[in-house]
């Protein structure tokens, strides 16, 4: 039943619910812009739908009026189908703020980062003097709680005479960076150049900072030619001869991208289950990118100085791969496939992404496709 205020007029408790709740956003809304928290609109929508919410309970019969008007039985539906507008709006609203926090973090880390590895490695970088045909090629390798593996694929890289190497170190909690620094001591003829990132950022990071600083600092570093390595035994150094072929077969493509499903390639104890998702990857990343390429997730890359430098990379998520198809495609860069030895332990797979994160991979994609 309504029940009486003396100084007001009749008001159910729902409308009193109603209009306490929307007095509050109000005040909160205008308190938060105040602080510069949120943009203008998002105050302006906030603050103006609360105040039709505080209009509409004391006047339910202006509410019955608008809701007929748009076809619908009763006003209090509109005030539904609008805040799940609204909700709407803010969650994407959410997700864009954290994903500019992410990346904002992303961006500093890796910057400081990069400052710091060049002062510490400098006065090599400045005196040094190629000795191997491998010098104009710098390998970059993404190292994250690597102690099982990293020292062996190192010393393999060592025996096959590549001489420059930039290892991002993302924050590991092992003895990574104690690995690295020993192999560093050990080898003080090359160039060996540790990037540390002072908190784990994950793949997307130690991409984007590695880009940024052979972008940066190339000619310094005398280098022609990046090429992107993973520290878990899964690729084969020996593939490099492979490369080579078709750098000098191919001598002006852009880019040359291992793939496990072209020619002679051969991949070791692949699950069937990996083997789907990256037959769908394909189809998706023709859709969606435009890029024709057999195995659009790919680690294995090799990428000439002038191309590197057109590829900008935002991406802070697992959609990074996809973001380099689309750079691919965005600046018209020419690409040749490298048949590859992948070989698949129960160690590779634990690091690499789980196929379940495929899902989560598919949201991402289609929300910085659109948004």
């Amino acid at each position: 039943m309504p029940w009486e205020l003396s100084f007001f007029f009749p008001m159910s408790k729902l409308q009193m619910l109603l209009l306490i709740v929307s007095i509050t956003f109000m005040i909160f809304s205008f308190k938060t812009y105040k602080r510069k928290k949120i943009w203008f609109f998002t105050f302006g929508f906030l603050f103006f739908w609360s105040l039709a919410i505080a209009v509409f309970s004391l006047k339910i019969e202006w509410l019955n009026m608008i809701g007929i008007t748009f076809g619908l039985n009763r006003g209090a539906d509109l005030i539904v189908y609008i805040s799940i507008i609204l909700l709407f709006y803010l969650i994407f609203h959410l997700l864009n703020s954290l994903s500019k926090s992410w990346t904002d973090l992303t961006r500093l880390i890796s910057t400081l980062a990069i400052q710091q590895a060049f002062q510490e490695n400098k006065d090599q970088i400045l005196n040094w003097v190629k000795g191997s045909r491998w010098d104009d090629f710098i390998f970059n390798i993404r190292v994250y709680n690597e102690e099982k593996m990293l020292a062996q694929v190192i010393d393999e890289m060592l025996k096959f005479w590549i001489r420059k190497f930039v290892f991002v170190n993302d924050g590991s909690q092992d003895n990574s960076l104690a690995i690295l620094k020993r192999k560093k001591e050990e080898n003080p003829d090359l160039l060996f150049i540790i990037i540390s990132h002072s908190i784990n950022r994950w793949w997307w990071a130690a991409n984007k900072t590695w880009y940024e600083f052979i972008k940066k600092y190339a000619d310094l570093l005398q280098v022609k030619r990046f090429v992107g390595f993973d520290p878990d035994g899964q690729m084969d150094i020996q593939d490099m001869l492979v490369f080579q072929e078709k750098l000098e077969k191919y001598p002006n493509a852009d880019l040359f991208l291992w793939s496990r499903f072209i020619s002679w390639a051969k991949t070791v104890a692949m699950p069937r289950m990996r083997k789907f998702i990256l037959m769908l990857s394909r189809i998706v990343t023709w859709i969606f990118y435009g890029v024709k390429v057999s195995d659009p997730h790919n680690g294995y890359r090799v990428i000439r100085i002038p191309a590197l430098r057109k590829i900008t990379l935002e991406a802070d998520g697992m959609h990074y791969a996809n973001e380099f198809n689309e750079q691919i495609w965005r600046h018209k860069l020419s690409f040749v496939e490298v048949p590859v030895h992948i070989r698949y332990t129960d160690y590779s797979l634990s690091k690499g992404q789980k196929n379940s994160n495929s899902i989560k991979l598919g949201f991402e994609m289609l929300y910085k496709k659109f948004f």
